[in-house]
Protein backbone atom coordinates (compact mmCIF):
# COMPACT_ATOMS: atom_id res chain seq x y z
CA UNK A 1 0.00 0.00 0.00
CA UNK A 2 1.35 3.35 -1.06
CA UNK A 3 0.66 6.01 1.81
CA UNK A 4 0.76 9.85 0.24
CA UNK A 5 2.65 12.72 2.61
CA UNK A 6 0.36 15.39 3.90
CA UNK A 7 1.96 17.55 1.89
CA UNK A 8 2.04 16.19 -1.51
CA UNK A 9 -1.55 15.35 -0.71
CA UNK A 10 -1.91 19.39 -0.66
CA UNK A 11 0.17 20.22 -3.18
CA UNK A 12 -2.14 17.87 -5.86
CA UNK A 13 -5.34 19.01 -4.47
CA UNK A 14 -4.04 22.99 -5.39
CA UNK A 15 -3.06 22.11 -8.16
CA UNK A 16 -5.82 20.01 -9.57
CA UNK A 17 -7.95 22.75 -8.33
CA UNK A 18 -5.94 25.56 -10.22
CA UNK A 19 -5.99 23.70 -13.52
CA UNK A 20 -9.77 23.16 -13.64
CA UNK A 21 -10.85 27.16 -12.86
CA UNK A 22 -8.31 26.92 -15.80
CA UNK A 23 -9.50 24.93 -18.06
CA UNK A 24 -13.78 26.28 -16.86
CA UNK A 25 -12.48 29.84 -17.60
CA UNK A 26 -11.54 28.65 -21.44
CA UNK A 27 -7.89 29.83 -21.22
CA UNK A 28 -6.39 26.66 -22.14
CA UNK A 29 -6.53 27.77 -25.74
CA UNK A 30 -7.51 30.73 -28.10
CA UNK A 31 -10.67 30.90 -28.89
CA UNK A 32 -10.33 29.75 -32.81
CA UNK A 33 -8.76 26.61 -31.91
CA UNK A 34 -11.48 23.84 -31.40
CA UNK A 35 -11.82 22.18 -28.06
CA UNK A 36 -12.69 18.76 -26.75
CA UNK A 37 -14.41 17.90 -23.25
CA UNK A 38 -14.95 13.77 -23.19
CA UNK A 39 -16.88 11.51 -21.02
CA UNK A 40 -16.97 7.95 -21.04
CA UNK A 41 -19.50 7.63 -24.52
CA UNK A 42 -19.48 11.35 -25.77
CA UNK A 43 -17.03 13.96 -26.33
CA UNK A 44 -17.92 17.74 -26.27
CA UNK A 45 -17.01 20.29 -29.13
CA UNK A 46 -16.56 24.13 -29.07
CA UNK A 47 -15.44 26.42 -32.01
CA UNK A 48 -14.98 29.75 -32.48
CA UNK A 49 -13.82 30.17 -35.82
CA UNK A 50 -14.18 34.00 -37.64
CA UNK A 51 -15.55 32.99 -40.50
CA UNK A 52 -18.67 31.00 -38.36
CA UNK A 53 -22.88 32.26 -39.23
CA UNK A 54 -25.73 30.58 -39.09
CA UNK A 55 -25.76 29.81 -42.59
CA UNK A 56 -22.25 28.64 -42.91
CA UNK A 57 -22.59 24.46 -41.28
CA UNK A 58 -20.03 23.06 -39.29
CA UNK A 59 -19.46 19.41 -40.00
CA UNK A 60 -18.44 16.88 -38.23
CA UNK A 61 -16.94 13.30 -38.73
CA UNK A 62 -14.70 11.03 -36.80
CA UNK A 63 -12.60 7.95 -36.23
CA UNK A 64 -11.24 6.42 -34.02
CA UNK A 65 -6.96 6.54 -34.31
CA UNK A 66 -5.55 4.30 -36.65
CA UNK A 67 -9.21 3.35 -38.72
CA UNK A 68 -9.74 4.08 -41.95
CA UNK A 69 -13.27 4.52 -41.64
CA UNK A 70 -14.81 8.28 -40.80
CA UNK A 71 -18.38 8.18 -39.72
CA UNK A 72 -20.52 11.30 -39.43
CA UNK A 73 -21.48 12.45 -36.61
CA UNK A 74 -24.57 15.49 -36.50
CA UNK A 75 -23.67 19.04 -36.96
CA UNK A 76 -22.42 21.40 -34.80
CA UNK A 77 -24.95 24.10 -33.69
CA UNK A 78 -24.10 27.86 -34.19
CA UNK A 79 -24.74 30.42 -31.68
CA UNK A 80 -25.33 33.47 -32.84
CA UNK A 81 -26.64 35.33 -29.63
CA UNK A 82 -24.26 38.34 -28.78
CA UNK A 83 -21.91 38.40 -25.87
CA UNK A 84 -24.18 40.03 -23.37
CA UNK A 85 -26.45 36.97 -23.36
CA UNK A 86 -24.03 35.13 -21.28
CA UNK A 87 -23.00 37.97 -19.47
CA UNK A 88 -24.69 36.84 -16.66
CA UNK A 89 -24.85 33.45 -14.36
CA UNK A 90 -27.27 35.10 -12.33
CA UNK A 91 -30.32 37.21 -12.52
CA UNK A 92 -29.22 40.17 -10.53
CA UNK A 93 -32.50 40.37 -8.49
CA UNK A 94 -32.07 36.97 -6.82
CA UNK A 95 -28.53 35.89 -6.57
CA UNK A 96 -25.37 38.60 -5.44
CA UNK A 97 -22.77 37.99 -8.19
CA UNK A 98 -19.11 39.75 -7.75
CA UNK A 99 -18.35 42.22 -10.68
CA UNK A 100 -15.43 39.69 -11.57
CA UNK A 101 -17.07 36.47 -12.31
CA UNK A 102 -15.43 33.59 -11.66
CA UNK A 103 -16.35 31.60 -14.84
CA UNK A 104 -16.60 33.46 -18.31
CA UNK A 105 -19.28 31.97 -20.73
CA UNK A 106 -18.48 34.99 -23.11
CA UNK A 107 -17.13 32.68 -25.48
CA UNK A 108 -20.05 30.60 -26.58
CA UNK A 109 -21.16 33.96 -27.83
CA UNK A 110 -20.93 32.73 -32.26
CA UNK A 111 -19.61 29.33 -31.05
CA UNK A 112 -20.14 26.24 -32.69
CA UNK A 113 -21.21 23.32 -30.06
CA UNK A 114 -22.32 20.79 -29.95
CA UNK A 115 -21.54 16.57 -29.33
CA UNK A 116 -20.69 13.44 -30.69
CA UNK A 117 -22.10 10.13 -28.94
CA UNK A 118 -22.34 6.77 -28.77
CA UNK A 119 -18.45 6.27 -28.56
CA UNK A 120 -16.41 3.57 -26.73
CA UNK A 121 -14.67 4.14 -23.74
CA UNK A 122 -10.73 4.67 -23.26
CA UNK A 123 -10.90 5.41 -27.10
CA UNK A 124 -8.79 8.02 -28.95
CA UNK A 125 -10.88 9.49 -31.52
CA UNK A 126 -10.04 11.70 -34.91
CA UNK A 127 -12.18 14.60 -35.29
CA UNK A 128 -12.67 16.64 -38.60
CA UNK A 129 -14.44 19.99 -38.40
CA UNK A 130 -15.15 21.64 -41.90
CA UNK A 131 -17.44 24.83 -42.37
CA UNK A 132 -19.50 23.97 -45.78
CA UNK A 133 -19.79 27.44 -47.16
CA UNK A 134 -16.37 29.02 -46.41
CA UNK A 135 -14.41 25.21 -46.56
CA UNK A 136 -12.17 26.13 -43.38
CA UNK A 137 -11.44 23.23 -41.27
CA UNK A 138 -9.98 22.21 -38.11
CA UNK A 139 -8.47 18.83 -36.62
CA UNK A 140 -8.54 17.85 -33.48
CA UNK A 141 -8.14 14.82 -31.27
CA UNK A 142 -9.35 13.58 -28.02
CA UNK A 143 -9.57 10.63 -25.63
CA UNK A 144 -12.41 9.31 -23.87
CA UNK A 145 -12.27 8.10 -20.65
CA UNK A 146 -11.11 5.21 -19.22
CA UNK A 147 -13.81 2.79 -16.83
CA UNK A 148 -10.19 1.69 -15.44
CA UNK A 149 -9.38 4.05 -12.82
CA UNK A 150 -5.80 3.15 -11.01
CA UNK A 151 -5.63 2.61 -7.78
CA UNK A 152 -2.51 1.73 -5.84
CA UNK A 153 -4.14 2.84 -2.49
CA UNK A 154 -6.74 1.48 -0.39
CA UNK A 155 -8.52 2.95 2.73
CA UNK A 156 -9.86 0.22 4.49
CA UNK A 157 -13.77 0.71 5.53
CA UNK A 158 -14.49 -1.31 8.58
CA UNK A 159 -17.68 -3.91 8.70
CA UNK A 160 -19.51 -1.75 10.63
CA UNK A 161 -19.23 1.68 11.52
CA UNK A 162 -21.73 4.32 13.27
CA UNK A 163 -20.23 7.75 12.83
CA UNK A 164 -19.45 9.67 9.83
CA UNK A 165 -16.38 8.75 6.93
CA UNK A 166 -14.41 11.69 6.39
CA UNK A 167 -12.62 11.23 3.09
CA UNK A 168 -9.43 13.82 2.93
CA UNK A 169 -6.77 11.96 1.43
CA UNK A 170 -6.38 13.13 -2.43
CA UNK A 171 -4.70 10.91 -4.83
CA UNK A 172 -3.39 11.83 -8.05
CA UNK A 173 -5.27 11.15 -11.85
CA UNK A 174 -3.36 7.63 -12.00
CA UNK A 175 -3.93 6.60 -8.62
CA UNK A 176 -6.65 6.91 -6.56
CA UNK A 177 -7.31 6.81 -3.04
CA UNK A 178 -9.89 3.43 -3.21
CA UNK A 179 -12.64 3.69 0.24
CA UNK A 180 -14.21 0.04 0.55
CA UNK A 181 -14.63 -2.55 3.34
CA UNK A 182 -12.76 -5.84 3.06
CA UNK A 183 -16.50 -7.25 4.23
CA UNK A 184 -19.44 -5.93 3.04
CA UNK A 185 -19.31 -3.02 4.98
CA UNK A 186 -22.14 -0.67 6.81
CA UNK A 187 -22.26 2.73 7.86
CA UNK A 188 -25.21 3.24 9.79
CA UNK A 189 -25.06 6.97 11.56
CA UNK A 190 -28.73 5.95 12.90
CA UNK A 191 -30.12 9.52 12.03
CA UNK A 192 -27.35 11.12 14.64
CA UNK A 193 -24.77 12.77 12.47
CA UNK A 194 -25.69 14.84 9.17
CA UNK A 195 -23.58 12.47 6.94
CA UNK A 196 -22.86 8.93 6.46
CA UNK A 197 -19.72 10.04 4.36
CA UNK A 198 -18.20 13.88 3.78
CA UNK A 199 -15.82 13.97 0.46
CA UNK A 200 -13.43 16.56 1.26
CA UNK A 201 -10.48 15.30 -1.89
CA UNK A 202 -10.08 14.33 -5.15
CA UNK A 203 -9.47 11.69 -6.90
CA UNK A 204 -10.82 9.11 -5.02
CA UNK A 205 -13.19 6.00 -5.56
CA UNK A 206 -15.93 5.12 -2.95
CA UNK A 207 -17.22 1.53 -3.83
CA UNK A 208 -19.46 -1.05 -1.97
CA UNK A 209 -20.84 0.18 0.79
CA UNK A 210 -24.13 0.19 2.18
CA UNK A 211 -24.85 4.15 3.73
CA UNK A 212 -27.87 4.46 6.31
CA UNK A 213 -29.80 6.63 7.58
CA UNK A 214 -28.04 10.53 7.69
CA UNK A 215 -29.76 12.68 9.15
CA UNK A 216 -29.18 15.07 6.50
CA UNK A 217 -27.55 14.09 3.43
CA UNK A 218 -25.75 10.04 3.07
CA UNK A 219 -22.91 11.49 0.99
CA UNK A 220 -21.93 15.23 0.39
CA UNK A 221 -19.36 16.57 -2.00
CA UNK A 222 -17.52 19.97 -0.27
CA UNK A 223 -15.25 22.34 -2.05
CA UNK A 224 -12.87 21.98 -4.24
CA UNK A 225 -13.92 18.30 -4.34
CA UNK A 226 -13.62 16.53 -7.93
CA UNK A 227 -12.54 13.05 -10.04
CA UNK A 228 -15.22 11.39 -7.26
CA UNK A 229 -16.18 8.09 -8.02
CA UNK A 230 -19.20 6.42 -6.16
CA UNK A 231 -19.93 3.00 -7.42
CA UNK A 232 -21.87 -0.60 -6.29
CA UNK A 233 -23.24 1.27 -3.14
CA UNK A 234 -26.58 1.22 -1.43
CA UNK A 235 -28.36 4.27 0.02
CA UNK A 236 -31.42 4.73 1.82
CA UNK A 237 -33.22 6.01 4.87
CA UNK A 238 -31.17 9.95 4.84
CA UNK A 239 -32.83 13.04 5.87
CA UNK A 240 -34.69 15.34 8.08
CA UNK A 241 -38.35 16.27 8.32
CA UNK A 242 -39.39 19.35 7.36
CA UNK A 243 -39.20 22.22 10.26
CA UNK A 244 -42.85 22.91 9.98
CA UNK A 245 -45.03 20.18 9.11
CA UNK A 246 -42.57 17.61 11.23
CA UNK A 247 -42.60 14.08 10.58
CA UNK A 248 -45.32 14.12 7.29
CA UNK A 249 -43.13 15.53 5.11
CA UNK A 250 -39.38 15.24 4.83
CA UNK A 251 -36.61 18.69 4.54
CA UNK A 252 -36.48 20.10 1.31
CA UNK A 253 -33.77 19.11 -1.82
CA UNK A 254 -31.75 16.65 1.07
CA UNK A 255 -30.30 13.54 -0.88
CA UNK A 256 -28.41 10.37 -1.06
CA UNK A 257 -25.73 12.22 -3.01
CA UNK A 258 -25.31 16.55 -2.62
CA UNK A 259 -22.93 18.33 -4.08
CA UNK A 260 -22.63 21.98 -2.71
CA UNK A 261 -20.68 24.00 0.05
CA UNK A 262 -22.18 27.43 -0.79
CA UNK A 263 -25.41 27.12 -2.35
CA UNK A 264 -24.50 29.34 -4.47
CA UNK A 265 -21.32 28.08 -7.83
CA UNK A 266 -19.37 25.78 -6.80
CA UNK A 267 -16.66 26.14 -9.48
CA UNK A 268 -14.10 23.15 -8.50
CA UNK A 269 -16.68 20.22 -8.16
CA UNK A 270 -16.52 18.39 -11.04
CA UNK A 271 -15.99 15.05 -13.06
CA UNK A 272 -18.30 13.44 -10.35
CA UNK A 273 -19.46 9.65 -10.81
CA UNK A 274 -22.16 7.89 -9.71
CA UNK A 275 -22.94 4.61 -10.91
CA UNK A 276 -24.26 1.05 -10.51
CA UNK A 277 -25.78 2.01 -7.60
CA UNK A 278 -29.35 1.09 -5.76
CA UNK A 279 -30.50 4.70 -3.90
CA UNK A 280 -33.72 3.67 -2.32
CA UNK A 281 -36.48 5.10 0.74
CA UNK A 282 -35.48 8.15 1.69
CA UNK A 283 -36.78 8.18 5.67
CA UNK A 284 -39.04 10.83 5.00
CA UNK A 285 -41.94 11.56 2.12
CA UNK A 286 -43.03 14.40 -0.51
CA UNK A 287 -45.69 15.94 -1.18
CA UNK A 288 -47.28 15.56 -4.23
CA UNK A 289 -48.91 18.23 -6.40
CA UNK A 290 -52.01 17.19 -5.59
CA UNK A 291 -50.99 17.59 -1.60
CA UNK A 292 -51.13 21.06 0.01
CA UNK A 293 -48.68 22.23 2.95
CA UNK A 294 -51.21 23.54 5.01
CA UNK A 295 -48.31 25.14 7.31
CA UNK A 296 -46.16 26.67 4.76
CA UNK A 297 -49.21 29.00 4.02
CA UNK A 298 -52.18 28.95 5.99
CA UNK A 299 -54.09 31.14 3.64
CA UNK A 300 -53.68 29.29 0.67
CA UNK A 301 -55.52 25.91 2.06
CA UNK A 302 -57.35 23.85 -0.49
CA UNK A 303 -54.52 24.95 -3.20
CA UNK A 304 -51.97 22.64 -5.02
CA UNK A 305 -48.25 22.98 -3.41
CA UNK A 306 -45.24 22.58 -5.44
CA UNK A 307 -43.49 19.14 -4.29
CA UNK A 308 -40.87 19.81 -1.81
CA UNK A 309 -38.62 16.35 -0.04
CA UNK A 310 -35.95 14.13 -0.36
CA UNK A 311 -34.03 13.87 -3.79
CA UNK A 312 -31.48 11.19 -4.54
CA UNK A 313 -29.29 13.36 -5.96
CA UNK A 314 -29.11 17.45 -5.40
CA UNK A 315 -26.24 19.02 -7.04
CA UNK A 316 -26.00 23.25 -7.30
CA UNK A 317 -24.35 24.97 -9.89
CA UNK A 318 -21.05 22.99 -10.01
CA UNK A 319 -18.47 22.70 -13.17
CA UNK A 320 -20.32 20.13 -14.50
CA UNK A 321 -18.65 17.31 -16.66
CA UNK A 322 -20.55 14.51 -14.14
CA UNK A 323 -22.21 10.93 -15.81
CA UNK A 324 -25.12 9.32 -13.66
CA UNK A 325 -25.05 5.86 -14.95
CA UNK A 326 -26.51 2.56 -14.93
CA UNK A 327 -28.27 3.22 -11.08
CA UNK A 328 -31.31 1.64 -9.73
CA UNK A 329 -33.59 4.49 -8.30
CA UNK A 330 -36.79 3.78 -6.64
CA UNK A 331 -39.01 3.80 -3.44
CA UNK A 332 -42.78 3.01 -2.13
CA UNK A 333 -45.74 5.23 -2.06
CA UNK A 334 -45.23 6.32 1.15
CA UNK A 335 -41.58 7.97 0.48
CA UNK A 336 -41.54 9.64 -2.66
CA UNK A 337 -39.03 11.91 -3.84
CA UNK A 338 -39.42 15.32 -4.87
CA UNK A 339 -36.97 15.18 -7.88
CA UNK A 340 -35.15 11.89 -8.79
CA UNK A 341 -31.94 14.04 -10.07
CA UNK A 342 -31.78 17.19 -9.83
CA UNK A 343 -30.71 20.77 -8.22
CA UNK A 344 -30.29 23.95 -9.04
CA UNK A 345 -30.51 26.87 -9.63
CA UNK A 346 -33.00 26.22 -12.17
CA UNK A 347 -33.30 29.84 -14.49
CA UNK A 348 -29.47 30.71 -14.76
CA UNK A 349 -25.90 30.10 -16.82
CA UNK A 350 -24.67 27.18 -14.23
CA UNK A 351 -27.55 24.99 -12.68
CA UNK A 352 -27.40 21.39 -12.92
CA UNK A 353 -25.74 19.26 -14.21
CA UNK A 354 -24.58 22.24 -16.43
CA UNK A 355 -22.18 20.91 -18.88
CA UNK A 356 -20.53 18.27 -20.60
CA UNK A 357 -22.32 15.78 -18.39
CA UNK A 358 -24.22 12.51 -19.35
CA UNK A 359 -27.28 10.45 -17.69
CA UNK A 360 -28.17 7.29 -19.21
CA UNK A 361 -28.97 3.65 -18.51
CA UNK A 362 -30.46 4.47 -15.34
CA UNK A 363 -34.00 3.27 -13.75
CA UNK A 364 -35.85 6.08 -12.25
CA UNK A 365 -39.08 5.86 -10.27
CA UNK A 366 -41.44 7.37 -7.73
CA UNK A 367 -41.54 10.92 -8.00
CA UNK A 368 -43.85 13.86 -7.48
CA UNK A 369 -41.68 16.26 -10.17
CA UNK A 370 -39.55 15.32 -12.18
CA UNK A 371 -37.54 12.16 -12.89
CA UNK A 372 -34.48 14.13 -14.34
CA UNK A 373 -34.32 18.27 -13.64
CA UNK A 374 -31.54 19.17 -15.78
CA UNK A 375 -32.13 23.03 -16.15
CA UNK A 376 -29.41 26.03 -16.12
CA UNK A 377 -26.79 25.92 -18.84
CA UNK A 378 -27.46 22.27 -20.47
CA UNK A 379 -23.93 22.72 -22.03
CA UNK A 380 -23.47 19.67 -24.16
CA UNK A 381 -25.35 17.69 -21.59
CA UNK A 382 -26.58 14.38 -22.95
CA UNK A 383 -30.07 12.12 -21.49
CA UNK A 384 -30.46 8.93 -23.38
CA UNK A 385 -31.31 5.02 -22.37
CA UNK A 386 -33.36 5.79 -19.16
CA UNK A 387 -36.29 3.88 -18.02
CA UNK A 388 -38.46 6.14 -16.15
CA UNK A 389 -41.80 5.81 -14.58
CA UNK A 390 -43.86 6.67 -11.72
CA UNK A 391 -43.28 10.27 -12.14
CA UNK A 392 -45.05 13.57 -12.60
CA UNK A 393 -42.64 14.69 -15.74
CA UNK A 394 -40.16 12.38 -16.70
CA UNK A 395 -37.24 15.37 -17.97
CA UNK A 396 -37.53 18.76 -17.07
CA UNK A 397 -34.90 21.77 -18.57
CA UNK A 398 -36.55 25.09 -18.31
CA UNK A 399 -34.44 26.67 -18.67
CA UNK A 400 -31.99 25.69 -21.19
CA UNK A 401 -29.57 28.86 -21.55
CA UNK A 402 -26.47 27.93 -23.37
CA UNK A 403 -27.17 23.96 -24.94
CA UNK A 404 -27.01 22.12 -26.39
CA UNK A 405 -29.36 19.42 -24.79
CA UNK A 406 -29.65 15.87 -26.46
CA UNK A 407 -32.39 13.62 -24.94
CA UNK A 408 -32.50 10.16 -26.65
CA UNK A 409 -34.14 6.97 -26.42
CA UNK A 410 -35.62 7.35 -23.13
CA UNK A 411 -38.60 4.95 -21.74
CA UNK A 412 -41.24 6.32 -19.43
CA UNK A 413 -44.10 4.51 -18.31
CA UNK A 414 -46.65 5.76 -15.63
CA UNK A 415 -47.10 9.35 -14.75
CA UNK A 416 -49.14 10.90 -11.98
CA UNK A 417 -49.54 14.06 -10.30
CA UNK A 418 -50.60 12.60 -6.75
CA UNK A 419 -51.91 9.51 -5.29
CA UNK A 420 -55.14 9.89 -5.55
CA UNK A 421 -55.61 11.01 -9.10
CA UNK A 422 -54.32 9.31 -12.67
CA UNK A 423 -53.80 12.42 -14.48
CA UNK A 424 -50.23 12.87 -15.47
CA UNK A 425 -47.71 15.38 -16.82
CA UNK A 426 -45.62 16.44 -19.64
CA UNK A 427 -42.37 14.06 -20.64
CA UNK A 428 -40.20 17.13 -21.18
CA UNK A 429 -41.30 20.37 -19.03
CA UNK A 430 -39.24 23.10 -21.00
CA UNK A 431 -39.15 26.92 -20.61
CA UNK A 432 -37.98 30.67 -20.46
CA UNK A 433 -37.92 32.36 -17.32
CA UNK A 434 -35.28 34.96 -15.81
CA UNK A 435 -34.26 35.91 -19.24
CA UNK A 436 -32.67 32.65 -19.33
CA UNK A 437 -33.03 30.10 -21.77
CA UNK A 438 -32.42 29.86 -25.86
CA UNK A 439 -29.99 27.58 -26.33
CA UNK A 440 -30.94 24.61 -28.58
CA UNK A 441 -32.52 21.12 -27.37
CA UNK A 442 -32.55 17.92 -29.84
CA UNK A 443 -34.89 15.43 -28.80
CA UNK A 444 -34.67 12.18 -30.65
CA UNK A 445 -36.02 8.77 -30.79
CA UNK A 446 -38.17 8.63 -27.03
CA UNK A 447 -40.82 6.56 -26.04
CA UNK A 448 -44.03 7.51 -24.12
CA UNK A 449 -45.91 4.42 -23.47
CA UNK A 450 -49.59 4.44 -22.36
CA UNK A 451 -50.04 1.59 -19.70
CA UNK A 452 -53.52 0.02 -19.48
CA UNK A 453 -53.48 -2.30 -16.09
CA UNK A 454 -51.36 -2.55 -13.22
CA UNK A 455 -51.38 -6.01 -12.33
CA UNK A 456 -51.74 -5.47 -8.55
CA UNK A 457 -54.03 -2.19 -8.87
CA UNK A 458 -56.06 -0.10 -10.93
CA UNK A 459 -55.56 1.53 -14.30
CA UNK A 460 -52.15 3.23 -14.99
CA UNK A 461 -51.70 6.08 -17.69
CA UNK A 462 -48.77 7.49 -19.04
CA UNK A 463 -47.93 10.90 -19.90
CA UNK A 464 -50.29 13.69 -20.65
CA UNK A 465 -48.30 15.25 -23.38
CA UNK A 466 -45.17 14.65 -25.40
CA UNK A 467 -43.20 18.51 -25.28
CA UNK A 468 -45.32 21.09 -23.21
CA UNK A 469 -44.49 24.42 -21.88
CA UNK A 470 -45.72 23.47 -18.84
CA UNK A 471 -42.44 25.55 -17.65
CA UNK A 472 -42.58 28.47 -20.18
CA UNK A 473 -41.46 29.14 -23.72
CA UNK A 474 -40.85 26.57 -26.09
CA UNK A 475 -37.90 27.90 -27.58
CA UNK A 476 -35.12 26.28 -29.90
CA UNK A 477 -36.38 22.66 -30.13
CA UNK A 478 -35.78 20.07 -32.33
CA UNK A 479 -37.86 16.81 -32.46
CA UNK A 480 -37.66 13.76 -34.32
CA UNK A 481 -38.26 9.73 -34.08
CA UNK A 482 -40.35 9.96 -31.08
CA UNK A 483 -43.11 8.13 -29.97
CA UNK A 484 -45.45 11.05 -28.76
CA UNK A 485 -48.52 8.66 -27.15
CA UNK A 486 -50.25 10.77 -24.65
CA UNK A 487 -52.99 9.55 -22.62
CA UNK A 488 -56.21 11.43 -24.26
CA UNK A 489 -56.83 11.26 -28.00
CA UNK A 490 -57.33 15.00 -27.88
CA UNK A 491 -54.46 15.71 -25.59
CA UNK A 492 -51.26 17.62 -26.27
CA UNK A 493 -48.77 15.56 -28.36
CA UNK A 494 -46.85 18.62 -28.60
CA UNK A 495 -47.66 21.84 -27.25
CA UNK A 496 -46.54 25.51 -27.76
CA UNK A 497 -48.39 28.43 -26.20
CA UNK A 498 -47.94 32.01 -25.97
CA UNK A 499 -46.32 34.06 -28.76
CA UNK A 500 -42.91 33.78 -26.83
CA UNK A 501 -42.40 30.07 -28.36
CA UNK A 502 -39.66 30.40 -31.32
CA UNK A 503 -36.85 28.48 -33.63
CA UNK A 504 -38.91 25.22 -32.87
CA UNK A 505 -38.93 22.34 -35.53
CA UNK A 506 -40.97 19.15 -35.20
CA UNK A 507 -41.06 16.57 -37.69
CA UNK A 508 -40.96 12.45 -38.21
CA UNK A 509 -42.80 11.81 -34.69
CA UNK A 510 -45.11 9.24 -34.25
CA UNK A 511 -47.97 11.41 -32.06
CA UNK A 512 -51.44 10.46 -31.03
CA UNK A 513 -52.31 13.65 -29.31
CA UNK A 514 -52.88 17.57 -30.92
CA UNK A 515 -49.58 19.05 -32.22
CA UNK A 516 -50.26 22.78 -31.64
CA UNK A 517 -49.58 24.97 -33.27
CA UNK A 518 -50.80 22.87 -36.08
CA UNK A 519 -50.18 23.03 -39.87
CA UNK A 520 -46.87 24.26 -39.28
CA UNK A 521 -44.78 20.68 -38.39
CA UNK A 522 -44.68 17.21 -38.70
CA UNK A 523 -45.03 17.22 -42.14
CA UNK A 524 -43.93 13.91 -42.12
CA UNK A 525 -44.98 13.04 -38.98
CA UNK A 526 -47.88 10.14 -38.50
CA UNK A 527 -50.92 10.83 -36.67
CA UNK A 528 -51.75 7.40 -34.93
CA UNK A 529 -51.43 5.36 -31.79
CA UNK A 530 -48.16 2.29 -31.37
CA UNK A 531 -48.71 -1.30 -31.38
CA UNK A 532 -46.29 -2.84 -30.28
CA UNK A 533 -44.84 -6.76 -30.94
CA UNK A 534 -46.28 -8.97 -28.81
CA UNK A 535 -43.44 -11.00 -28.84
CA UNK A 536 -40.78 -8.02 -27.30
CA UNK A 537 -39.32 -9.59 -23.55
CA UNK A 538 -40.00 -7.35 -20.26
CA UNK A 539 -39.09 -3.53 -20.87
CA UNK A 540 -38.10 -4.08 -24.65
CA UNK A 541 -40.69 -2.02 -26.37
CA UNK A 542 -39.97 -2.62 -30.45
CA UNK A 543 -42.45 -1.66 -32.70
CA UNK A 544 -44.77 -4.27 -34.57
CA UNK A 545 -44.42 -5.05 -37.84
CA UNK A 546 -47.24 -3.45 -39.07
CA UNK A 547 -47.17 -0.59 -36.75
CA UNK A 548 -47.30 3.08 -37.35
CA UNK A 549 -44.02 4.10 -37.41
CA UNK A 550 -42.00 1.24 -38.31
CA UNK A 551 -39.16 2.09 -40.63
CA UNK A 552 -40.91 6.04 -40.79
CA UNK A 553 -38.18 7.89 -39.33
CA UNK A 554 -35.48 9.79 -40.60
CA UNK A 555 -31.26 9.21 -40.33
CA UNK A 556 -29.31 11.10 -37.79
CA UNK A 557 -26.12 10.61 -38.14
CA UNK A 558 -24.52 9.09 -34.85
CA UNK A 559 -27.65 8.61 -33.12
CA UNK A 560 -29.38 5.36 -35.35
CA UNK A 561 -26.91 4.62 -37.70
CA UNK A 562 -27.27 1.11 -37.01
CA UNK A 563 -31.01 1.02 -38.18
CA UNK A 564 -31.58 -2.26 -39.72
CA UNK A 565 -34.70 -1.56 -42.08
CA UNK A 566 -36.02 0.75 -44.91
CA UNK A 567 -35.69 3.86 -42.41
CA UNK A 568 -35.04 4.01 -38.84
CA UNK A 569 -38.09 2.77 -36.59
CA UNK A 570 -39.96 5.64 -34.37
CA UNK A 571 -38.94 5.65 -30.25
CA UNK A 572 -36.82 4.16 -28.15
CA UNK A 573 -36.44 0.58 -29.74
CA UNK A 574 -34.79 -0.72 -33.28
CA UNK A 575 -35.65 -3.95 -34.07
CA UNK A 576 -33.00 -6.44 -34.48
CA UNK A 577 -30.53 -4.57 -32.93
CA UNK A 578 -29.31 -5.39 -29.18
CA UNK A 579 -31.68 -4.30 -26.63
CA UNK A 580 -31.89 -1.45 -24.17
CA UNK A 581 -30.41 -2.16 -20.88
CA UNK A 582 -30.94 -0.24 -17.69
CA UNK A 583 -29.96 -0.02 -14.10
CA UNK A 584 -26.86 -1.65 -12.43
CA UNK A 585 -26.80 -4.67 -14.26
CA UNK A 586 -26.40 -2.93 -17.74
CA UNK A 587 -24.08 -3.39 -20.12
CA UNK A 588 -21.92 -5.19 -17.92
CA UNK A 589 -20.80 -7.77 -21.10
CA UNK A 590 -20.44 -5.62 -23.42
CA UNK A 591 -17.17 -4.12 -23.96
CA UNK A 592 -18.81 -0.58 -25.13
CA UNK A 593 -21.91 0.62 -24.53
CA UNK A 594 -23.81 1.68 -27.58
CA UNK A 595 -27.38 3.00 -28.28
CA UNK A 596 -27.30 4.73 -32.06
Amino acid sequence: MKTLTTPTRILIACLGSVLFALFCRGETSPPDVPKAVPTFHCIGLYWNPQQGTVDNTCTVRYRSAGSDTWKAALPLWFDSRPPETFERLYPPDRYNVPAKKPLSLLNHSNQYRGSIVNLSPATKYEIDLRLEKTGQTARLTAETWSEQFRTTETASVPQNQNHTLVIDRSGAPDNYVLYTGKEPSTIDVAGKQDHCIEVRASYVIIRGLTLKNAASHAIRIFKPSHDVIIENCDISGWGRPDELEGEKWGYNMEAAVFASESGTFNPTISRIVIQRCRIHHPRYDTNAWSEYREKMDPKRTGKTWHPMGPQAVTFYDTAGNHVFRYNDIFSDKDHYYNDIIGGGHNFCALGAPNRDSDIYANILKNCWDDAIESEGANCNVRIWGNYISHSMVAIASAATHVGPLYIWRNVTEVSQKGPETLAGGPFLKAGLGSGFSGGRTYVFHNTILQPSTDAEREKWQGHALGLSTWGGALINHISRNNIWHVFENNGHSIQERGDLCRDNDYDYDLYSGRVIPANIHEKHGIKAAPTYDPKDPPNQHYLAPNSPGRDAGIIIPNFNDNHTGQAPDSGAYEPNTPPLQFGPNAYLTSPSHSTK
